[in-house]
């Protein structure tokens, strides 16, 4: 003998702020920043620039960050305008990937040198 269950309706889902949160780490934070600065043509090294009691680059508060990089940079790349260029390029791949808003970028230029692309 066979019986027909009828189907079950699933429970509804709980809102999505009831479902968990997500966090982001500062070193995701930092290593994409690092990445996305690499990217920049002029750029030929880049470090994550932490504090002594933070060894990450980034910093995560809420949903604002604060990034510190040191970078090298081809020569003779006109400097304010690469900083200006990894600025804007770190500052939006960081909050396209994460939907962090970076609240502050320090750019530390520690060398010149290589050839422009």
């Amino acid at each position: 003998m066979t019986m027909t269950v009828p189907a079950q309706r699933r429970a509804p889902l709980p809102s999505p702020e009831r479902r968990g949160r997500t966090e982001i780490a500062d070193r995701v934070v930092s290593k994409i920043a690092c990445v996305a600065a690499a990217e920049v043509p002029e750029v030929r090294d880049v470090q994550p620039r932490g504090l002594p009691w933070t060894p990450s680059a980034g910093e995560v508060h809420g949903d604002q960050a604060v990034v510190r990089l040191n970078v090298s940079v081809a020569y003779p790349s006109p400097l304010p305008a690469v900083a200006a260029r990894l600025r804007e390029h770190v500052i939006r791949r960081v909050a396209a990937q994460t939907g962090l808003h970076v609240t502050r970028l320090d750019i530390t230029m520690t060398d010149v040198g290589g050839d422009l692309p």
